[in-house]
């Protein structure tokens, strides 16, 4: 981001993208508190016996440690989303982002998610008609697919695996 804020670099980020990871810390916790509802349950029945009753207290502690950790995921996230905000522009999601998702889903073979994050960028890029640019994203199982390459590639963007890479791609176009 530092390059984005010293405008070195345009950073973009669709809309989803930054909504998503909210909802999977959402499941994440609501995992956690059911795996600790039922180990609570099966804890405290096993500490009715005279040599367990030490057990459900020991229980406390790592509920604790569950609790402690999906607060600094959060906190994370938020931290993270606030820092692209300010150095990021956010590519909407609209109707048209969601119909063109919808083809997308099927043409590649793409989870929903996926295919809103590449109908996104996709938009962004016919919109925008940068020189060139890149996709960032860890996700090479769905998008590092020679159709969708060749989609990007038709609109002078690459498609990079991990943020390193992307990185490494930047520094070697402009002077860092």
């Amino acid at each position: 981001m530092n390059l984005a804020s010293r405008g070195s670099i345009r950073l973009a980020v669709p809309a989803f993208a930054l909504a998503e990871p909210h909802e999977a810390i959402s499941r994440k916790e609501a995992a956690r508190s059911r795996l600790s509802s039922d180990l609570r349950s099966h804890l405290t029945e096993l500490g009715r016996s005279r040599p367990h009753r030490a057990i459900p207290a020991s229980f406390d502690a790592l509920a604790e440690i569950l609790i402690s950790n999906a607060r600094q995921e959060r906190e994370g996230l938020r931290s993270t989303v606030s820092e692209l905000l300010r150095h990021a522009e956010v590519i909407a999601l609209d109707s048209s982002v969601l119909m063109s998702a919808a083809e997308i889903q099927v043409q590649y073979g793409l989870s929903g998610q996926d295919a809103i994050v590449l109908a996104s960028v996709l938009a962004h890029l016919d919109d925008a008609r940068p020189a060139e640019s890149c996709f960032l994203n860890r996700n090479a199982k769905d998008f590092d697919d020679p159709s969708i390459r060749e989609s990007l590639e038709t609109r002078r963007c690459k498609f990079l695996a991990s943020f390193d890479e992307g990185l490494r791609y930047i520094a070697s176009r402009i002077k860092i």
